[in-house]
């Protein structure tokens, strides 16, 4: 059995009980009582709050929050320009290693720059991580066996990936909601690993980055699965920034949400926002 320890009170008002924090030690809530009750806090908790007590709260079978560090720092890619023949493209080999530089795994891709298509992630305590061993597919590829278990079908006119993004647990919480707690939803334990973000171009359209969405809920089946639902939306992402600097993931009344920074094209001289040549050319 594994506990938690909430702080707790009713209000001299109504009657009703209420949640101050939950700790994952007993000397921690203890310590949170004090902070809530003394000092200069003391005079309005009195006036306020009665009945302060620390509940000791059954957290086996629950979610469990995932260790530390997040899955993108604790794996790492390295490349090795591979020179080709004269009149084909050079390649990359690539090494994956953990925090203890020992090399968990290795592909090539077939394009001499890496971009940022390399990106680790968890399911459960799984890890994986997308990868474009071919420059117009998604790949993963397992980080325990080295593997690749799910890839798309490379297509010469395809969508050519140049980063990922799979929101981890930590981006979008900090921690301090415990399972368990009263203040816990199910929306504190998202997201899980299960979809993600690919951006990059169709073959030819590299004037800016689009993004596109992953499906990454059956990828230990074997199947991944890319869609355009945003539409063309022209990302405004740099190699300097991280992905969550352009892609920003959130929980909204249980529904997941996504904001991007994009790119908008205006007249200087009016004004007015104008469309690209795509949505010109689909008018």
């Amino acid at each position: 059995m594994s506990n938690i320890y909430e702080l707790r009170s009713t209000a001299k008002s109504n009657g009703k009980t209420h949640y101050w924090g939950a700790k994952n030690s007993l000397a921690e809530a203890e310590a949170l009582q004090i902070e809530k009750t003394s000092g200069e806090k003391k005079a309005w908790a009195d006036q306020h709050h009665t009945h302060w007590r620390i509940e000791a709260i059954d957290t086996t079978g629950l979610f469990e929050i995932p260790t530390l560090p997040k899955p993108r720092e604790r794996f790492t890619a390295s490349t090795t320009l591979i020179q080709s023949s004269a009149g084909t493209w050079n390649t990359l080999s690539v090494a994956v290693a953990d925090t203890n530089r020992q090399i968990v795994a290795r592909y090539d891709r077939n394009y001499p720059n890496m971009y940022q298509t390399f990106e680790p992630f968890r399911q459960g305590d799984k890890m994986f991580a997308l990868i474009s061993q071919d420059y117009t597919a998604t790949s993963v590829i397992d980080l325990a066996s080295g593997k690749i278990i799910a890839t798309e079908r490379a297509s010469a006119g395809g969508f050519c990936p140049v980063g990922f993004y799979v929101p981890d647990w930590w981006d979008l919480n900090g921690g301090a909601t415990l399972p368990g707690s009263s203040n816990w939803t199910a929306a504190h334990a998202e997201p899980k690993g299960d979809y993600g973000f690919v951006w990059g171009c169709i073959w030819g359209d590299d004037s800016s980055w689009k993004v596109q969405y992953l499906d990454l809920s059956e990828i230990q089946s074997g199947e991944i699965i890319r869609d355009s639902r945003f539409g063309y939306v022209e990302l405004a992402t740099n190699v300097k920034l991280a992905p969550h600097d352009f892609i920003h993931c959130y929980i909204e009344h249980g529904k997941r949400k996504v904001k991007f920074s994009v790119l908008a094209h205006y007249d200087i001289k009016s004004g007015q926002r104008e469309a690209n040549e795509f949505e010109l050319d689909n008018e």
